[in-house]
């Protein structure tokens, strides 16, 4: 099955290229030089990566910026890779760390918090999955990283406050509030709709 392109889609990519077995029979050749396996893995990974990276930036140049870091970094370390794990994985933390290294540097994670209480118990399931990924990307930096590394990369909160270099009450205290602005613009939807 053929790779698709990072550019096209809503940036919402299951990793549906190749099979893992397939990906990870590229990586010796892709170490010894080949670009051939380079490239397969470039283009099994890179829709992968820059779906993940549009969860941390919207725009998608940022997005694909950091996709393109993320791969270059992962070539130049290929050969450290033990297979302990899935490649998959193992890219995916490169790609998590890259945003993070991003956000601390523009002190994005320590934005000023909303202050408005919603009170409803939990995220409407009713609404599509791309209405739902614009809704977390337009959540403020900093709720949408914890948000992000909380709720999608399954982070536990010290891990996320030694990731950030927050303490894990301010990891807690942005993920509920990054879940009541998501219900608010939730709410709004609903309303402007019916």
């Amino acid at each position: 099955m053929p790779a698709c392109n990072p550019r096209k889609g809503s940036g919402i990519l299951e990793l549906k290229l190749f099979s893992l077995d397939r990906i990870e029979r590229h990586i010796p050749g892709a170490i010894q030089g080949d670009a051939k396996a380079q490239k397969a893995l470039y283009d099994a990974l890179s829709p992968y990566i820059l779906g993940l990276c549009h969860r941390y930036f919207p725009q998608e140049d940022e997005a694909e910026d950091h996709m393109i870091q993320t791969m270059i970094t992962f070539f130049q370390k290929l050969h450290t890779y033990r297979g302990d794990a899935p490649v998959k994985y193992w890219v995916r933390r490169m790609a998590v760390n890259q945003c993070l290294m991003t956000l601390r540097k523009h002190s994005a994670i320590h934005q000023p918090f909303m202050n408005e209480e919603l009170g409803l118990d939990s995220l409407n399931q009713e609404h599509d999955t791309a209405h739902l990924l614009k809704l977390v990307q337009s959540l403020p930096a900093g709720f949408r990283t914890v948000f992000n590394l909380y709720a999608i990369e399954g982070f536990s909160h010290a891990e996320i406050a030694e990731s950030l270099g927050i303490s894990e009450g301010t990891s807690k205290s942005q993920l509920s509030r990054a879940r009541q602005w998501l219900q608010k613009a939730l709410v709004k939807t609903e309303s402007d709709q019916g």
